[in-house]
């Protein structure tokens, strides 16, 4: 599927059962379904009201917007903490379920080129960024503005500034964290301090990572991209939807289908528990003939490449457990290697852990937005 220019790399922004959604596509593939419907907190930053500390869990649950609640790790927080208190938190998490949404009092304060980490105060930097030399250069022209208080990670635009630009940068973020702290003492618990504006924020992205084409049929979205300066085509042909020009319903039920179908003719099955989720790989219709210890190999690699894939349009998180098809032990390490290999472009932070004595493989992906399957609920 390419668009009629022949890019390949495109976001597609329509209404699919009466919500909006877009659809990502990289190279004619689609890697990404995002909800544009609703706008999510995650991201947000608010002077929330703890209502209770849990110190079993050393926990607290804080209202925030409102009558909004959400769970706070207070592990490592350097402050005590107790009811009543008013005090700085980030969205982290959204509401999945019976859960609340996730809070840290480790704000991260994002530009184009650095993040503030408050609570961290080291200098990470971006995989991304390979050039040991590069590297070095940037962690120590910042670890200078680090104090005990807040870091920095560098992020992969980085390389396109200068060092003085960098460190101009950096302390804009400075004196915006600054401002968020002059901000809170005059201000009624709930309220927020900074709002993330999520679909402008992905466009935006899209456009520097992938330099794509965006394009909707959906007038709200098309105003409000191009209010925020963000390239963005209108589909102008009135008798027939980009839902239906592109089959966007078809990519919806594929990506909420239990069953996912591999070139080689092997399946895999994806299940949903409280705990976790449990994918399972068949051999299907795959011809097995020839080499089989060869065949199982390639084929337990393909599943891997698709269920990395399936793990970021569907947006799974938590515990996944895979159980590949049985093979020599020895080819264990390669498949490790090349899962992780697969799961390094996720959007967010996703670890191949090991693969148990049983032969299935362990993998966690950190909680954010709510998985595909229960917006669609």
């Amino acid at each position: 599927m390419m668009l009629e220019d022949g890019l390949n790399n495109f976001l597609i922004i329509s209404k699919v059962r009466n919500r909006i959604f877009g659809f990502q596509f990289e190279n004619d593939i689609l890697c990404r379904i995002y909800d544009f419907q609703s706008e999510s907190p995650v991201g947000n930053i608010y002077l929330g009201y703890v209502k209770d500390v849990v110190r079993n869990i050393n926990a607290a649950f804080v209202e925030f917007d409102g009558e909004q609640k959400g769970f706070l790790s207070l592990t490592g927080i350097p402050f005590p903490v107790k009811q009543g208190d008013k005090l700085l938190v980030q969205v982290s998490g959204d509401k999945v379920k019976s859960k609340d949404y996730l809070l840290t009092w480790k704000l991260n304060i994002p530009s184009d080129a650095l993040v503030l980490t408050v609570g961290d105060t080291g200098i990470n930097i971006s995989k991304k960024i390979k050039d040991k030399d590069i590297r070095k250069k940037l962690r120590d022209s910042l670890l200078k503005l680090t104090d005990e208080t807040y870091g920095f990670i560098i992020r992969t635009k980085a390389v396109t500034y200068t060092l003085d630009e960098l460190k101009k940068e950096a302390e804009k973020l400075r004196i915006q964290y600054g401002e968020y702290q002059k901000k809170a003492m005059h201000l009624k618990p709930k309220t927020i301090i900074a709002k993330k504006n999520y679909i402008v924020d992905i466009c935006k992205a899209f456009m520097k990572e992938q330099n794509g084409t965006i394009l909707t049929d959906v007038e709200t979205m098309y105003n409000e991209l191009s209010m925020n300066h963000i390239p963005v085509l209108w589909n102008d042909d009135s008798k027939i939807s980009l839902a239906n020009k592109y089959a966007l319903e078809k990519h919806i039920q594929n990506a909420t289908n239990r069953h996912v179908w591999l070139k080689s003719g092997a399946y895999l099955v994806i299940e949903h528990t409280e705990a976790m989720t449990v994918i399972d790989v068949n051999s299907g219709k795959a011809d097995m003939h020839t080499n089989r210890k060869k065949t199982i190999l390639k084929i337990n690699q393909e599943a891997a490449s698709e269920i990395a894939r399936q793990l970021k349009i569907r947006n799974i998180s938590g515990t996944i457990l895979v159980d590949f098809i049985n093979m020599d032990k020895v080819y264990y390490d390669e498949l490790l290697n090349d899962m992780r290999l697969y799961t390094a472009s996720d959007f967010t932070l996703c670890s191949v852990v090991d693969i148990t004595k049983l032969g299935l493989m362990e993998i966690t992906r950190k909680k954010q937005q709510k998985p595909l399957r229960e917006i669609l609920e």
